[in-house]
């Protein structure tokens, strides 16, 4: 009985003295380190909501946390799996804020999000990650020198192209900034920024993960995986090949191994093996494989994915009784939704909430922006409260009008699909231009003219 009592003495104190919470240190791609407070028994998911939520950030599913592994590796942190059985040691743990998946500028809905774009593009930039021409080098060098410290002023172009480039700065390259960044003489930096990511994003690795791999002879390889496939590299970033995910059949991973299994021209299938420094490194090269896959390639991320997941021994005797439970599950996979359905959910999250903070690469300040414009006449001038039922309609229609523009100008209204996706997204003006769609990416084959209501027929059906 003594004994009984003395063990349940040491319980009590035990969960007494237990924490109830840990700190985060969150680093930003400007090198701000962000302290974030969390549960002791947090995901990975709550932590990076509240580090978004203090930004502003309502496309979350862009973004990740990435920390170091035991041996140097880059990990990104599963957001559904408690981050005290991910990250060794206690707390304070420390992670980045990172881009996972980037998506061109002109889906970026909010400036906070677009920001955080430009400078990780210009982080991959400067280390080596994207190659530019001389031409695309001064472009972003004078871009750069206006985002980061305005108007032109004397020795700021050289300061960033040095930055920027590892070239000798030549007086010839030198005049062609000062030149470029002179002509952008009061541009805003959300322009500027705007303009350096669309530059960037035509770059070729642009949105590519890196992994550092041996393949099966033991050679060191770079593996890149990106929105449209797997490319293959030397440690200089030299291409060796490129695996588009139409050949891709399986991946699989066993131990510190990957194995790719594709299908060549001929029919035959070939498996490539790479070894990788740890279990996690493979296991984060498997999970990138699968969830940029799906995020760029599917419409819609199927339970199939999302509910993979393994248990540990307490784990596995509790699915005996019921399956329903989530004790002890550790998910594989970190996605719940694909590009489509990010900006889907964002732009309903941000007309819900009353919040037009769309395409501000427009100068929002002129009153030529079809984003400003509005129709007076629902304008009645009387009312000061927002329950006014005219300022409540303008308010409904003009969100209708920003959902029915070109996405690519924002000028014209859509009235164009993708074939055969189906997607529709511009007018016919831009999809004429575009080779592939800018949603999930697949070819286009051919554009289909298509007759939605007008804004002013949908504005005098909602005045009768």
């Amino acid at each position: 009985m003594r004994f009984n009592s003395c063990l349940g003495n040491f319980e009590f104190l035990t969960a007494k003295f237990q924490p109830i919470s840990m700190l985060c240190y969150v680093t930003r791609p400007d090198s701000v380190v962000m302290e974030v407070e969390v549960d002791a028994k947090a995901n990975g998911e709550d932590c990076l909501n509240q580090v978004c939520r203090k930004l502003g950030i309502i496309e979350v599913d862009y973004f990740g946390l990435q920390f170091l592994g035991s041996k140097g590796e880059n990990l990104w942190l599963n957001l559904r799996n408690r981050i005290s059985h991910q990250m060794e040691g206690m707390s304070p743990y420390r992670m980045k804020l990172r881009v996972k998946f980037f998506v061109e500028p002109h889906l970026i809905l909010q400036e906070q999000t677009r920001h955080l774009f430009f400078l990780h593009a210009m982080e991959d930039l400067q280390a080596g990650h994207l190659h530019c021409s001389p031409e695309q080098a001064v472009e972003l060098s004078a871009l750069l020198a206006q985002a980061v410290y305005g108007d032109f002023s004397q020795c700021t172009a050289k300061y960033i192209y040095k930055e920027l480039c590892s070239e000798d700065l030549t007086t010839t390259i030198l005049n062609s900034i000062t030149a470029k960044h002179k002509s952008l003489d009061g541009m805003r930096q959300a322009t500027a920024e705007y303009q350096a990511l669309q530059t960037v994003s035509s770059l070729e690795n642009y949105g590519v993960e890196w992994h550092s791999v041996r393949d099966g002879e033991g050679q060191k390889l770079m593996i890149g995986v990106g929105p449209d496939g797997i490319s293959l590299c030397k440690e200089d970033f030299a291409i060796i090949n490129r695996i588009p995910y139409s050949v891709v059949q399986i991946a699989t991973q066993t131990g510190k191994n990957m194995y790719l299994t594709v299908t060549k021209e001929s029919g035959n299938s070939v498996v490539l093996l790479f070894k990788l420094v740890s279990v996690r490194a493979a296991n984060g090269l498997y999970r990138a494989v699968t969830e940029t896959h799906a995020f760029y390639r599917c419409d819609t991320v199927t339970n199939a994915v999302m509910m993979q997941y393994s248990r540990d021994l307490k784990g596995h005797l509790a699915s005996l009784f019921s399956e329903n439970v989530s004790f002890g599950k550790k998910y594989v996979f970190d996605i719940k939704r694909t590009s489509k359905e990010v900006y889907d959910h964002a732009r309903r999250v941000l007309y819900n909430a009353g919040i037009v903070d769309l395409a501000s690469h427009n100068d929002l300040s002129t009153p030529n922006s079809p984003l400003k414009s509005s129709e007076n006449n629902l304008n009645c001038g009387s009312c000061e409260g927002l329950s006014c039922p005219s300022r409540t309609l303008q308010t409904q229609l003009q969100k209708l009008k920003e959902a029915m523009l070109c996405m690519a100008c924002c000028e014209e209204e859509i009235n164009s699909a993708f074939c055969p996706c189906g997607h529709m997204v511009c007018c016919n003006a831009c999809a004429s231009q575009l080779q592939s769609c800018p949603i999930c990416r697949a070819s286009v084959e051919h554009v289909q003219h298509v007759y939605l209501p007008t804004y002013t027929s949908l504005m005098n059906l909602a005045m009768l």
